[in-house]
């Protein structure tokens, strides 16, 4: 019997690049909070929640500990402040972003497939996941965003995978296989945490041999060919634990 399937999709480098747009909300928002430059970052796959960690955590310590004094209400602020960034940055956005390859065939294909729900699983907080779909003309359309999860989340992102998996079990009264499209080490690592297939794709800063390594169960270099993802979602509702391979 088939089950439904929830098709997570990453934002950025999986779906399209945002150019510089996203760095410079987050020094924005950072400077706004603490009055601090933020120091250089790894953000790739992080969540905005960790990134807000990471720039503390990288400031000299006295710094720092100014930040840790503050608790939660620092990466409450920080939430909120990047939030308020992302207001107006369609126009932005819009001159330079790109969709990357094959992803409106994918999404409007999985968009027609029965028992099938696509929802974004992402780092941004919802206004910059929302803005960037937006400007690249994926929203409004198959994405439900009111049942996406987003980088305001507290934890590890493997959280961000076992709240959509929450959501999408509530929406259908029982057990949904899952389908995670990234293109980060962290995006896969996320994926078998919370017990779901992990679809790695090379668009992003990772090569597919890294997606590999960290233990992705299909790895492409792109979605130029879209019907090779629609055959893993598919697959995945009629055995969550169909074997490994590459599109």
């Amino acid at each position: 019997m088939t089950r439904p399937v929830g098709v997570c999709w990453d934002v950025d480098g999986t779906l399209l690049r945002g150019g510089r747009v996203g760095g410079e909300v987050l020094r924005r928002a950072f400077l706004a909070v603490t009055g601090h430059e933020p120091p250089p970052v790894a953000m790739g796959g992080m969540t905005d929640h960790l990134v807000a960690e990471a720039f503390r955590d990288g400031l000299p310590s006295d710094h720092a500990a100014a930040l840790w004094r503050r608790g939660d209400e620092y990466t409450r602020a920080m939430v909120a402040a990047i939030a308020r960034e992302w207001d107006g940055r369609v126009p932005e956005l819009a001159e330079v972003l790109t969709v990357l390859p094959g992803v409106p065939e994918a999404v409007g294909l999985l968009a027609a497939a029965p028992h099938v729900d696509q929802i974004v699983v992402t780092g941004n907080v919802r206004a910059g996941a929302e803005a960037k779909l937006t400007a690249a003309g994926l929203h409004p359309g198959p994405f439900d965003l009111d049942a996406g999860v987003y980088g305001d989340l507290p934890g590890p992102r493997s959280v961000l995978v076992h709240t959509a998996r929450a959501h999408l079990e509530r929406r259908h009264g029982g057990p949904v296989a899952l389908v995670v499209v990234g293109d980060t080490p962290r995006d896969v690592e996320a994926a078998h945490a919370a017990g779901a297939l992990a679809v790695g794709v090379a668009t992003g800063a990772a090569t597919a041999a890294e997606l590999a390594a960290a233990g992705a169960d299909h790895v492409a270099e792109d979605l130029a060919d879209p019907s090779a993802l629609v055959a893993i979602v598919t697959a995945a509702g009629e055995d969550p634990h169909h074997t490994r391979g590459s599109v």
